[in-house]
């Protein structure tokens, strides 16, 4: 009986720690993906800022500018 009992938790253990290995993978995944989602909502909201305190006067150059420090900020927020 012991045999036994000590075969099938001998079998099991390794799986079971396979599985949670790729839960805790998934889970590092999904906030990796949280992350990044927020980091680029963060450079929309900077970028949406920057362009409303652009003057009137030279509006095409600061829009320019604020787009390309919005591109750099997303850029930033890719997983390396």
């Amino acid at each position: 009986m012991r045999i036994v009992l000590a075969l099938i938790v001998g079998l099991t253990l390794p799986q079971l720690a396979q599985a949670s290995t790729e839960n805790f993978s998934r889970a590092k995944l999904r906030l990796a993906d949280a992350t990044s989602q927020a980091c680029i909502a963060n450079c929309d909201n900077q970028n949406a800022a920057c362009k409303r305190v652009c003057p009137t006067t030279l509006a095409t150059p600061c829009f320019s500018s604020c787009d390309s420090q919005a591109q750099v900020c997303r850029q930033s927020c890719q997983p390396r």
